[in-house]
């Protein structure tokens, strides 16, 4: 008799969503998980607030479907059931803070094994398996309040495959590299380029555009007084690379900053989403990089303070060389949510 093919649906948003902290990293935790769960079926249940699905098809994931944005949670409920019921799913695995409450968990787990993955700092989830790789906790498996099995601190956090080799690179062409993830709402890019400005003609940056990012045209104006030191690219398809071919990073303090700590790079945070500040903060207290906050008021004083920090090369004596993310936490996480069924 043939063996059944165990079926995975992810309940995920992304988008640029105003009012709303998603952004994009939540589909790049499925997109980087996903991969890992096998032999399995996955399927993917989005509220897509702009470009979320367009992602999924670029690196050809199949089983795609939209909800309908902005349900409340009781439709929300009854939809995930109803799709949960149609197709057979074992297991069901909710990327999506702002959704995650009592109410949802306890709904799901009536109908599917429930997997519920975390960003923001807690863990007291009454699902099947809770996972959250997030900085400020230890690396260690637990049980929360529930008694319900947890996988928490970095050694879970999920990223690309490729994170989990590393060759390293002495060559490094750029002495910054700033990337901000798929949207750039606070105008980040835009903020630090005219800081740069002051800078450029004695250090080479790299600087990353998202989705659905474009440069203004005070950007387009720095970039053209400066065309060897400051390079602008349209996204890419392989951030390690350029992550190595740099010494310092600036960046969100989303999933990028496990990435440049998976590879041994310094780096400085500044916040896009409230929920981030707390990931930054918990960096800087490791002395693995720099929190800058919010593109508030006083930013511009921030940056260009940390820029010339950075230029005399006290930066890099201040921060620790730590690796306490290895790049193999999707691995670890598949294993465990594949075990749920055995």
């Amino acid at each position: 008799m043939r063996k059944k093919k165990i079926k995975i649906l992810f309940r995920i948003s992304g988008g640029r969503a105003r009012n709303k902290e998603y952004g994009l990293g939540h589909i790049y935790h499925a997109m980087n998980l996903a991969p890992r769960l096998k032999p399995t079926e996955i399927f993917f249940l989005v509220e897509d607030y702009g470009k979320a699905i367009d992602l999924l098809q670029k690196y050809n994931f199949k089983n795609l479907f939209s909800l309908k944005k902005g349900l409340d949670i009781k439709s929300d409920i009854d939809q995930t059931i109803k799709f949960v019921k149609n197709n057979n799913i074992d297991i069901l695995i909710v990327i999506k803070h702002d959704l995650i409450t009592k109410t949802y968990v306890k709904s799901m787990r009536k109908h599917v094994k429930t997997v519920v993955i975390s960003d923001v700092r807690k863990i007291d989830y009454d699902a099947d398996l809770v996972i959250n790789g997030f900085i400020g906790f230890e690396n260690t498996i637990t049980k929360n309040k529930f008694g319900i099995r947890c996988l928490l601190g970095p050694k879970y956090q999920i990223l690309n495959k490729k994170y989990e080799t590393i060759k390293k690179s002495n060559r490094k062409k750029y002495l910054i590299l700033a990337t901000f993830g798929g949207f750039d709402e606070q105008n980040i890019i835009q903020i630090l380029c005219q800081q740069l400005e002051i800078f450029l003609d004695k250090i080479k940056v790299k600087i990353i555009l998202g989705q659905s990012t474009s440069k203004s045209n005070q950007v387009k104006i720095i970039q053209s007084k400066f065309p060897k030191n400051l390079e602008i690219i349209n996204e890419t398809n392989n951030l390690k690379k350029e992550i190595l071919s740099s010494r310092f990073g600036i960046c969100a303090g989303g999933i990028t900053t496990y990435e440049f700590a998976s590879l041994g790079i310094p780096f400085a945070i500044i916040c896009q989403y409230k929920h981030q500040l707390a990931t930054a903060r918990e960096w800087e207290k490791n002395g693995l990089a720099f929190n800058l906050g919010f593109p508030n008021k006083k930013i511009n004083m921030k940056i260009q303070k940390f820029l010339k920090y950075l230029i005399e090369g006290n930066a890099m004596n201040k921060l620790e060389s730590k690796h306490i993310v290895d790049g193999y936490g999707a691995k670890r996480v598949a294993k465990e949510i594949l075990n749920l069924l055995h």
